[in-house]
């Protein structure tokens, strides 16, 4: 009858120690609040003042490093890398619902271990590429104009007359 105290202490002991374990480690643990199916709530988006057809989510941080945009009174070219800590599934919807939704018509696409989309709007083209790393999401955005207008000035020759004989 001696042992029964302690171990009823010693149960005790280790269901406070299990307890306190789980307090501290709970706020490493990432939380994933679920959304019913067709229920999803709206993603917060930015629109990028060069690209405003072509919505970011909030979650995707912009690799300045990594990006360029370059102007002319006619175009805007350029490459924008985002990283973020997302769902890969996710993004890749988000990004072919929303493209689509902005006018973007879906030229080829690739889904395997890396998405590849290539879309088309009026005279621009947009390749999206986006692959899962050991730490986050990657996405590679690429916005040019088509061949035939970026350099339709460059090929417009000045109309020639035929020499009188």
């Amino acid at each position: 009858m001696i042992m029964r105290p302690r171990h009823r202490r010693t149960i005790i002991s280790i269901g406070l120690a299990y307890l306190g374990l789980m307090m501290l480690f709970s706020g490493c643990t990432k939380r994933v609040h679920s959304v019913p199916v067709g229920e999803e709530g709206p993603t917060p988006i930015v629109t990028i003042r060069e690209f405003p057809d072509v919505p970011i989510p909030k979650e995707l941080d912009l690799v300045e490093k990594e990006s360029f945009v370059y102007m002319t009174p006619e175009f805007a070219t350029g490459m924008l890398v985002y990283n973020g800590n997302v769902d890969y599934d996710s993004l890749v919807r988000f990004f072919d619902e929303s493209l689509t939704k902005n006018g973007w018509i879906v030229q080829a696409s690739l889904k395997y271990s890396r998405t590849l989309f290539f879309y088309q709007k009026e005279n621009r083209i947009c390749f999206l590429a986006m692959q899962a790393t050991p730490l986050n999401v990657r996405v590679e955005i690429w916005v040019a104009p088509l061949e035939t207008t970026a350099y339709e000035p460059l090929l417009i020759e000045p109309a020639v007359e035929p020499a009188m004989p």
